[in-house]
């Protein structure tokens, strides 16, 4: 018998095994990166294109695109490519980030010589159809319209304007108008630039026997759908000069707060020790917001800190919703926090907590062939490697309080914040 009475050992959480991606070329030249994991006959591949936000010169063009590839093609309608895939109990997922459209396809390995040559003509000769090009943006539109009722998402909208200035793809600056003034032609345009292998790069994830190459190769193989690579465009923020800024929503009952401030990416020596002394200050359960603002307070069911690092930017955000009544409090209280990690050094319990926490993440993000896929893009987008992963490891064990004071005395200087609150304050 289990003697309940006996605290279980606690060991030290042992470095994850990193299974990386072999890199392979289709007849034309196409990457294809190839990582071979878990028990389970299940395969994920990924077409990821350099067609996001970024690449776009009009509004919502790269995700009205990207969502117009399931809609029809030459050989198949938007009912026939769903019927397909529902049939052999497979998902197809499109997406679109600030810099890739990617087309998604989740299958029973079996079901890919199946598959496969559906999404190589979604891909290759989509054909935009008109009526579902009007559903698919008045949908849209409606979505947009419950959206910006929330205050979180005015919040967060303009908080990012706040960061990066109007007019830069990383501010959420879309507006009711550019639903009305988007056209299919301007869609097919940016399909027709961006969706070809020459911007292509393929992830495959899962197991799968070595015939797959061959059969990537007879579907995305071919010159039928090359395209020349394309310069990306060069954008600078603009972050405004007013560091507090109020939206305005009449009658709502809570408050959005959003606090943060441009940061560096992933590239640079401090991010990774950044990201510790953020989980510190507000990026679990645990953290100092949480313990304050949460439980000793009672302001908020919630309120969380984190480092984001886009392929250009890197920003820090602190995000929470409590009652109007608290709004100006939580806002103190948090400035009190920012204040209190750059003088007061962190005690070795409490860093201890966000190091366990923290080598727990790191193992269950990496657990299964989907996350190792994912972990590869996270290095791979930003033209880093393996070593990376590596370097956080050493990082989460090395770092001392004296080190995260010093980055806290650096990055967390008051006057550099934004605040943004909207409410019907």
């Amino acid at each position: 018998m289990i003697d309940r009475k006996l605290i279980p050992s606690i060991r030290q959480t042992e470095k994850p095994e990193l299974i990386q991606p072999e890199k392979k070329e289709l007849k034309n030249g196409l990457p294809v990166y190839v990582l071979k994991a878990g028990t389970q006959d299940v395969c994920k591949i990924d077409f990821i294109f350099k067609a996001g936000v970024w690449q776009q010169n009009t509004q919502l063009q790269a995700a009205l695109a990207n969502a117009m590839l399931e809609e029809g093609s030459l050989k198949y309608s938007a009912v026939q490519i769903a019927e397909v895939f529902d049939f052999h109990g497979a998902h197809l997922q499109m997406m679109v980030d600030q810099h890739h459209g990617i087309v998604s396809v989740i299958s029973l390995t079996k079901h890919l010589s199946k598959l496969l040559p559906v999404v190589e003509d979604l891909i290759k000769n989509s054909t935009f159809p008109e009526n579902e090009f009007e559903t698919l943006v008045q949908r849209r539109k409606q979505r947009f319209f419950l959206e910006n009722e929330k205050v979180k998402v005015l919040c967060q909208k303009k908080f990012s304007e706040s960061l990066f200035g109007v007019g830069h793809p990383y501010a959420q600056t879309i507006k009711v108008d550019d639903f009305d003034g988007v056209q299919s032609a301007d869609l097919i345009e940016f399909y027709k630039k961006f969706y070809h292998s020459g911007n292509c790069e393929i992830i495959v994830a899962g197991q799968f026997d070595a015939g797959l190459t061959d059969l990537l190769n007879h579907h995305f193989g071919g010159d039928d759908w090359r395209g020349d690579k394309l310069e990306e465009a060069t954008f600078t923020p603009k972050s405004a000069t007013e560091k507090r800024v109020q939206v305005k929503k009449a009658d709502a009952i809570q408050s959005a707060i959003r606090v943060g401030k441009l940061m560096v990416t992933k590239e640079h020596p401090d991010y990774l020790p950044l990201q510790i002394l953020i989980t510190l200050f507000g990026g679990y359960f645990s953290s100092r917001l949480m313990l304050n603002i949460r439980e000793e307070k009672g302001y908020t069911y919630g309120i969380g800190a984190s480092l984001f690092s886009l392929e250009k930017e890197g920003y820090l955000l602190i995000a929470t919703e409590v009652d109007k009544s608290y709004e100006k409090a939580t806002i103190d209280e948090i400035f009190k926090e920012i204040e209190k990690i750059t003088t007061q050094p962190v005690g070795e319990d409490e860093l201890d907590r966000v190091r366990q926490f923290l080598l727990g993440e790191f193992v269950r993000d990496l657990d299964g062939p989907f996350a190792l896929a994912e972990a590869f893009r996270n290095v791979h987008n930003f033209g880093l490697d393996y070593d990376y992963y590596e370097q956080y490891y050493q990082c989460l064990i090395d770092v001392t309080p004296e080190q995260l004071q010093k980055l806290a005395q650096t990055y967390f200087l008051k006057d550099s914040f934004y605040t943004v609150v909207a409410g019907d304050q």
